[in-house]
């Protein structure tokens, strides 16, 4: 059994869309042909959030890797970007890091009737369920508690973060934590 860790680090600086989860999975899959006894992925993320679809299909892709991931918020996680840093075995962040979360919205384009508008909302309420369970399942309290967070939309500081359970391990420069 190999006891040396051996690490990948990656960069995820960019909002949540399809290009953008392309050419992370890309550089991921390019280091891991570089690196094939890698066997842990350090993802330092600062993103705005984007689309929860491909957020969701993200977080899926890394908890399906058989091999330690690890998330490390530099600035800021917002929005779909949580689930990104959820995938994290073990989430890092800085004493200054924050993140947003907020009901799941959707921009609409277009002409809509009645029923193409109820199709929307039921599919905004099926996304917020998603995310909550997500949430929920990799933190400390239940889905209650996220969902009415996440309707009234909420900044949690670092400190506030591993109280929740959204993080589990803050950067300090000082050793008051």
């Amino acid at each position: 059994m190999k006891d040396s860790i051996d690490v990948i680090r990656l960069d995820f600086l960019d909002s949540i869309n399809t290009s953008s989860a392309k050419e992370f999975i890309d550089k991921l899959k390019g280091c891991s042909m570089q690196r094939p006894d890698a066997n842990c992925i350090w993802i330092n993320i600062s993103s705005p959030g984007g689309d929860i679809d491909v957020a969701i299909e993200l977080y899926n892709f890394l908890k399906q890797l058989d091999c330690c991931v690890i998330t490390n918020n530099i600035s800021v996680v917002n929005s779909a970007a949580i689930l990104l840093y959820l995938a994290g075995d073990e989430r890092y962040c800085d004493y200054t890091s924050t993140f947003y979360v907020h009901s799941v919205t959707k921009k609409l384009r277009g002409i809509f009737d009645a029923d193409r508008l109820i199709r929307e909302a039921k599919e905004l309420k099926i996304n917020t369920n998603r995310v909550v369970k997500i949430i929920s399942d990799n933190t400390l309290p239940s889905s209650t508690y996220w969902n009415r967070l996440m309707n009234k939309g909420e900044i949690i500081a670092s400190k506030q973060a591993i109280k929740l359970g959204l993080s589990t391990h803050i950067f300090s420069r000082n050793n008051d934590q």
